[in-house]
């Protein structure tokens, strides 16, 4: 972790005065000014090599196999109705052709079960709603995963109707910016997290909040009401902290959903 500018100066201070004793005691000496450039220029490499070192740890765990990032990651890569070639050099399988078109997951959980791993998967139709794979996705997704997965690791892939979040919220905006923009800004907020799920097939509700308060306007988010159900449940549960989602994803409830606009003004 990178220190700080003060505490790298200090050491510079501190190892400068034991070499050179007789250095100006004045805290405005042009040798103490310098110790500072330094240490800034210290401070910043120290960062850098901070973000090195992250880029290159989620890169390991992206290309480890056998890793819950790993096997997401593959099921973005998959391209659905293309033939795999294996490599005799790299030993890895790959695709011919790169075919964006064809790479149909869009949404991925990854849960490791007892002794097996549950990859839950869905992805978009041409209005950008979350839906199931069919069956034939599906089959080609599994015989994909088990090409490439790692050996002895069962894996079993999940795609179902999607499990329904119904919520009741009081927005507080800035009245300098008009509530039919808030609202507008609020409902994009909410489409864009329903995708932005971390793999693990959880819905926390402090990130929901945290995409509203990102809306331009938005000053302070209550939340009234927060329930969550799977396809196969009947009813609705209140949502405390968090919510597994059994299908790995969710939509917003067809009906019961509350976004109340409240000016500032009015607190």
């Amino acid at each position: 972790m990178a220190r700080t500018i003060n505490d790298i100066q200090q050491s510079i201070i501190t190892d400068l005065q034991t070499y050179f004793p007789k250095l100006s005691t004045s805290k405005v000496a042009e040798w103490r000014l310098w110790t500072y450039v330094v240490a800034a220029a210290i401070h910043a490499f120290e960062i850098i090599l901070d973000l090195f070192r992250q880029e290159v740890d989620e890169l390991t765990t992206k290309i480890t196999p056998g890793t819950k990032l790993w096997y997401a990651e593959m099921c973005y890569r998959f391209q659905n109705g293309h033939t795999l070639v294996f490599d005799k050099n790299t030993a890895q399988f790959y695709y011919e052709q790169d075919d964006p078109d064809s790479r149909i997951v869009k949404v991925v959980a990854v849960n490791e079960a007892y002794k097996m791993i549950s990859i839950r998967v869905a992805k978009t139709d041409g209005e950008g709603r979350i839906i199931p794979l069919d069956d034939s996705e599906r089959r080609n997704l599994t015989d994909y995963i088990d090409t490439i997965h790692t050996t002895g690791i069962p894996t079993t892939i999940v795609s179902t109707t999607a499990d329904t979040i119904r919520y009741n919220l009081e927005v507080y905006y800035d009245p300098a910016v008009p509530s039919s923009v808030v609202r507008e800004q609020v409902g994009q907020a909410l489409e864009t997290f329903k995708t932005s799920l971390s793999f693990d097939a959880v819905f926390y509700a402090q990130r929901l909040v945290d995409a509203v308060m990102h809306a331009e306007g938005v000053v302070t988010v209550k939340v009234v009401r927060l329930e969550h159900k799977t396809s196969a449940g009947a009813d609705f549960a209140p949502v405390d902290v968090l919510a597994e989602l059994a299908a790995g994803y969710f939509e917003y409830a067809a009906e019961g959903n509350t976004l109340t606009l409240t000016s500032t003004k009015s607190l």
